[in-house]
C-alpha cells in the first residue's frame, strides 16, 4: 500500500498500464505492505454479506482503479474509484479525496444495463473516464469468470 501521495499524472499512468496486456502473474505485496514491481492490475471479486464487490486493482491491497458493488436484484451498481464508467453522469461538487493518494474519488450509481457495464459483461473492456481522460480497462479470458460471477450475483443476465 502506498503511504505517499501520488500526483494526478499517476492516474494516467495507472490507467495506461491497466490497458496493457497482463501476461505476468500477479505477485502479492510483501508483509511490509510495499507492492513489488511485479504486482499487476486485474479484476477481483469478493463478497461482504449480501454485497458483491468487483474491483480492478492490485490483489489483496487498497490499490484500486475502480470498484463496482451490487446486491442481488439491483438494477444499479455503485461505482467507486479514481475513474468512472464512461457515459455515467457525475454530480458536480466536491469529490471525496483518497487520503493515501490525494486523488479525487468518484462514487456514482451505474445502471446495470449501461453500455459500459454491457461492454464489461461481454468480456471485452470497461470504458472509463478520469481526470486524465478516457481509457479502457481490459478483460482477459481469466478475468471473464470473475466478472460473470459478479453479474450472476447481481441478478443481471447477459444482453
Amino acid at each position: 500500500m502506498f503511504k505517499v501521495l501520488i500526483p494526478a499524472a499517476a492516474t494516467l499512468a495507472l490507467v495506461a498500464f491497466a490497458a496493457q496486456s497482463r501476461s505476468e502473474p500477479v505477485v502479492d505485496a510483501p508483509a511490509s505492505g510495499t507492492p513489488t514491481p511485479e504486482a499487476t492490475l486485474a479484476w477481483h471479486l469478493s463478497h461482504e454479506g449480501g454485497m458483491a464487490k468487483l474491483a480492478y486493482g492490485v490483489a489483496h491491497s487498497d490499490q484500486i482503479v475502480i470498484m463496482l458493488t451490487c446486491r442481488p436484484g439491483d438494477a444499479r451498481a455503485q461505482a467507486f474509484g479514481v475513474v468512472t464508467p464512461a457515459g455515467v453522469a457525475v454530480v458536480d461538487g466536491p469529490a471525496p479525496v483518497d487520503p493515501l493518494t490525494g486523488l479525487a474519488m468518484a462514487d456514482v450509481a451505474v445502471d446495470m444495463g449501461s453500455s459500459a457495464l454491457t461492454s464489461l459483461r461481454a468480456g471485452g473492456r470497461l470504458p472509463v473516464v478520469g481526470e486524465a481522460g478516457r481509457a479502457d480497462l481490459p478483460v482477459t479470458p481469466g478475468d471473464k469468470a470473475v466478472i460473470d460471477g459478479f453479474f450472476a450475483h447481481c441478478g443481471a443476465t447477459r444482453a
